[in-house]
């Protein structure tokens, strides 16, 4: 896979990565009955939307992550009431009164003007109704309505069509229940506690899953387990015996001194033995066999202390892909695998957002230290080291991307406003604190104030932009080469 390959798919499965990391939260805000109105991949100006029932989906302008809107996550979200009670309320159907040219026909059934049966037509439309039924229920609506002028009976009448048109079921957030029963229950602090901390953990859950499949992936369908050497010349030292005798990247060794083998170890071993004594190499190019004469160097072996002769090339490496068994070992308890991917990821988290970490940068950025090779890198760099991973092969560039994302499922639950793991953290101090005052016969309406979410959220998000900025800044104009 080439370079620019390697980026692009590096590219396109974090987009796809932050989109189900998005529906994780979404899914299961869907499955306990909680509105949640927007999914939206981007942030910034809008781009692209569409309405499904009661949620719009879109994309923004900046890909830079992506939002679910929960209502009730928010402490100035307004609950929807019923529909009749929203569009039948007397001060709505008063300013829609106001709407009717003076001396111009209304169009109204009784005291009812057109605009309040249009906005009866939008507002079932918004709550997901499908067009037809919405019509239906309008025209039917107006009808039993008649000449009447009390807005109570229009509202007793819209009630009435709606539960005769469309079918209720037991599911909280069904169109029955968004249509009848407005916002009540679907709140996000309506939920219990464990449906709402099922949410707030599913993006991060989905970012884990991914990274066990890509690792599964990678030791089942690529060559990630060293299995042998094959005599094939891998690479030719510059200066070296090998090099002077003519030897290639390509040719595959077959005889050493007259002794034929396919067995790289004892052709090695001729070759060992033979420290300052020229040696006559067979090799098999391009389907010829030649003859080079090497004289092997005199060389220390580092394991043994033993002199041995060397000439100078490297072998092929050969590697295959796992059984199922040791396949799912590696891809959770390996050198590589989940468990120890997040055990390094709070090791790197405290490095890089420690005193010494953040210093660092900061001096990086500066010019008064050098660019740390081993250091973090801004999803540019990432970017840049998938497109040089491509030259290890596509098990490297898997094994990046589950990196990538058992960091980002790690980094957001850590328990920091605005971080999905510092809603958590609320969620527990609440539940915490009102354990307590239960405890003490006291009623358990104890939650956290905002603006002390906001207190830490607001220098935490300034210490997340200067990192982002700063490792982007050092991607750009220090880039790390592998």
């Amino acid at each position: 896979m080439s370079g620019p390959a390697a980026i692009t798919v590096f590219v396109v499965s974090l987009i796809v990565a932050i989109m189900l990391h998005e529906a994780g939260h979404f899914l299961t805000a869907r499955r306990f009955g909680m509105r949640a109105d927007r999914f939206f991949l981007g942030f910034g100006p809008t781009l692209w939307s569409t309405r499904r029932g009661e949620t719009e989906y879109g994309v923004k302008a900046l890909p830079l992550g992506g939002f679910v809107r929960i209502r009730g996550m928010s402490e100035l979200d307004e609950r929807l009431a019923p529909v009749p009670d929203t569009v039948f309320a007397t001060d709505a159907v008063a300013a829609d009164r106001e709407l009717v040219p003076a001396g111009a026909a209304s169009g109204a059934a009784g005291t009812v003007p057109a605009t309040t049966w249009d906005r009866f037509d939008a507002e079932l439309r918004e709550r997901g109704t499908d067009r037809a039924t919405s019509r239906r229920i309008v025209e039917r609506t107006r009808a039993a309505v008649g000449t009447s002028s009390s807005l109570a009976d229009a509202r007793e009448a819209a009630a009435v069509t709606i539960a005769a048109e469309v079918p209720a079921s037991e599911q909280l957030g069904d169109l029955a229940h968004r249509l009848l029963e407005g916002d009540r229950g679907r709140f996000f602090a309506d939920r219990p506690a464990w449906q709402r901390a099922i949410v707030l953990s599913a993006g991060s859950a989905v970012h884990f899953l991914i990274a066990i499949v890509l690792l599964l992936a990678m030791f089942l369908f690529t060559a990630s387990q060293f299995v042998g050497v094959d005599p094939v010349v891998s690479g030719v030292l510059e200066d070296s015996p090998a090099a002077a005798a003519g030897l290639e990247v390509g040719d595959e060794l077959v005889a050493v001194e007259g002794t034929r083998s396919d067995d790289y170890e004892q052709l090695r071993d001729v070759i060992r033995d033979r420290p300052g004594e020229p040696t006559d190499l067979t090799v098999l190019r391009d389907g010829t066999e030649l003859t080079l004469t090497v004289t092997p160097q005199l060389a220390e072996d580092p394991t043994t202390g033993e002199e041995i002769g060397q000439v100078g090339f490297a072998p092929t490496e050969v590697y295959a892909a796992l059984p199922p068994g040791e396949a799912v070992r590696e891809a959770f308890t390996g050198p590589v695998g989940f468990v120890t991917q997040v055990e390094q990821t709070f090791v790197a988290i405290g490095r890089v957002f420690g005193p010494d970490g953040i210093a660092g940068i900061f001096a990086q950025v500066t010019g008064s230290a050098e660019r740390d090779t081993e250091g973090a890198v801004s999803i540019v760099g990432a970017a840049g080291i998938a497109g040089q991973a491509a030259a290890f092969g596509i098990g490297t560039l898997l094994l990046l991307i589950a990196s990538i994302n058992v960091f980002i499922g790690i980094f957001n639950l850590l328990p920091l406003p605005p971080l999905d793991g510092g809603h958590l953290a609320v969620l527990g101090i609440e539940r915490a604190v009102n354990a307590v005052r239960r405890l003490r016969g006291r009623t358990d309406e104890f939650t956290v104030d905002p603006r002390a979410i906001a207190a830490v959220a607001i220098p935490v998000l300034a210490v997340l932009g200067f990192v982002f900025i700063a490792l982007t800044f050092l991607d750009i104009t220090q880039p790390i080469r592998l």
